[in-house]
């Protein structure tokens, strides 16, 4: 089994933890990505995590907003917003949540509102990259579909066999059963960037 994937031209280390058990489920991909993106940013930089999910797998040296993880700033994140803009956003499968499932609220909250809200808390030149599996959210996979994401790249994965990943299109990525990963979530996702 190979110990990389190529995604976006990179040649990326998989990334496999006991917590959560990376390795079967999207987030094999999903952190190498996002890391690669932090790693690309300039000291000093400002980064915002929304979803605490690095900090698991390793000190994270920013701010979490999170609703409910004990160490992050407990807010939602449709109400609060940084002090200051910032350099990076990244989330990783967290947008599928927002207003979804046991998340939602009285009024309904698109996917697009909240990749909207994020976009808004950069800095200029800033980006957020946002991670979320398809076929989990059906709100989102329909937005996604007719373009109301409004993002200014989006990549797609799936799972291609065992426990590994390849670039795929769209179609492919929504096609795959959301169950793909030995009974986890995560056969297909998708990786959004919004630059500012």
């Amino acid at each position: 089994m190979p110990d990389e994937f190529v995604w976006n031209g990179l040649r990326l280390a998989y990334f496999d933890h006991s917590y959560n058990h990376t390795a079967l489920n999207s987030r094999r991909v999903e952190i190498p990505v996002v890391r690669w993106f932090i790693h690309q940013c300039r000291p000093k930089s400002r980064v915002l995590e929304v979803g605490n999910v690095l900090a698991h797998y390793g000190v994270a040296h920013w701010p979490v907003v999170d609703l409910h993880e004990r160490g992050a700033i407990n807010a939602d994140v449709m109400r609060w917003k940084p002090g200051k803009p910032v350099d990076l956003l990244v989330s990783i499968s967290t947008i599928e949540h927002i207003g979804f499932g046991r998340y939602a609220g009285p009024k309904p909250v698109k996917a697009s509102s909240v990749l909207a809200r994020f976009k808004n808390f950069l800095a200029p030149g800033g980006e957020a990259v946002v991670t979320a599996p398809t076929r989990y959210n059906p709100e989102l996979d329909a937005e996604l579909k007719s373009g109301a994401l409004g993002a200014d790249r989006i990549w797609f994965m799936r799972m291609v066999g065992n426990r590994e990943w390849a670039e795929c299109t769209m179609d492919e990525a929504l096609a795959m059963s959301p169950r793909a990963c030995s009974g986890r979530w995560g056969g297909g996702m998708m990786v959004i960037l919004f630059q500012r």
